[in-house]
């Protein structure tokens, strides 16, 4: 019989790991790219593979079963959008005719995952409960990271609108795959489930490291400072155990959040070194962390759709 954790041991690994994709993946993968002397694809292959492979031998040591075909398959439609995104992110080479958007915007897109859901339940495209509050929660959330980011990183041009569209529909078909495979993976247990998404990322990084970077890996060598490695590779398990464990067990909305999360958490090495100096830092994490607090704690069944006329809608 399956154990229900504590919401305390879920906030705990929700705040692990907004740290650990914060501002601990920051510091890793720059030392980690600095290290390596392959092309940033090839090095990202590297390092999910060389991950996936301990979660799998972990997951073998633990006798967990692998997964299933269907959960296989909930697996590639989490990555795949995830995948999509690569080609046409703010620092990815388009083509002439496509102009990528701003590094914040598509920050602020990726924070929108919770409205994203909620499109989706409001169309009835996907079975799925999201909380008003968890909606509040998220605009708020927004605004007050859109208050630390500089006008030139938010701001769209014309040309930039097909590359916006599309960056919107695929921000939507991401919120979409965790609806997908949340119920799919539920009876999964979580080495195999991560080990296997990391193979798959590994792949998908390999084909894009064959397309935008072919034979770059001659010209180099394969000597990779260990140290280095060995940092990433903790980092990639210990945030893609997590991410999964938190899929299972935390709301759908809650689970949207994490972006936001992760934002409130970049800021906390500078108020380490430099203090509170900046009112807008200040505020933006003051208001995201009451963002977060919110949506952690609500749920569909502590709101009443009487009160808003929403019984027969």
């Amino acid at each position: 019989m399956e154990v229900t954790p504590s919401r305390r041991k879920v906030y705990l690994a929700f705040v692990v790991l907004a740290v650990l994709a914060g501002p601990v993946d920051q510091s890793v993968s720059t030392w980690f790219f600095s290290a390596s002397p392959l092309p940033s694809f090839y090095s990202l292959a590297v390092a999910s593979a060389a991950a996936g492979l301990a979660l799998g031998l972990i997951a073998a040591v633990r006798r967990d079963r692998m997964p299933s075909w269907s959960e296989w398959a909930a697996l590639v439609v989490l990555i795949a959008p995830q995948l999509c995104l690569v080609p046409f992110g703010p620092t990815a080479v388009l083509p002439s005719w496509l102009h990528g958007i701003g590094w914040g915007t598509a920050l602020l897109l990726s924070l929108a995952a919770p409205l994203w859901l909620a499109l989706l339940s409001a169309a009835n495209i996907m079975q799925i409960e999201i909380p008003r509050a968890t909606i509040a929660a998220a605009i708020v959330g927004i605004g007050a990271v859109f208050l630390t980011l500089s006008v030139d990183a938010t701001t769209v041009h014309w040309l930039q609108l097909p590359a916006l569209l599309l960056n919107l529909l695929l921000g939507i078909a991401v919120a979409a795959s965790w609806a997908f495979a949340r119920p799919r993976l539920r009876e999964c247990e979580v080495a195999p489930a991560a080990a296997a998404y990391l193979g798959l990322s590994a792949a998908g990084y390999l084909i894009f490291a064959f397309v935008y970077e072919p034979g770059s890996w001659r010209s180099t060598g394969w000597h990779m400072a260990p140290s280095a490695l060995l940092a990433e590779l903790a980092t990639l398990v210990v945030s893609w155990c997590l991410w999964f464990w938190l899929l299972k067990n935390l709301t759908l909305g809650a689970f949207s959040m994490r972006m936001l999360a992760n934002c409130a958490a970049t800021l906390l090495p500078g108020f380490a070194f430099f203090g509170i100096a900046q009112w807008r830092m200040d505020a933006a994490f003051v208001i995201s962390c009451i963002a977060i607090a919110v949506a952690l704690r609500s749920t569909p069944a502590g709101e009443q759709p009487l009160s808003l006329g929403l019984a027969n809608s």
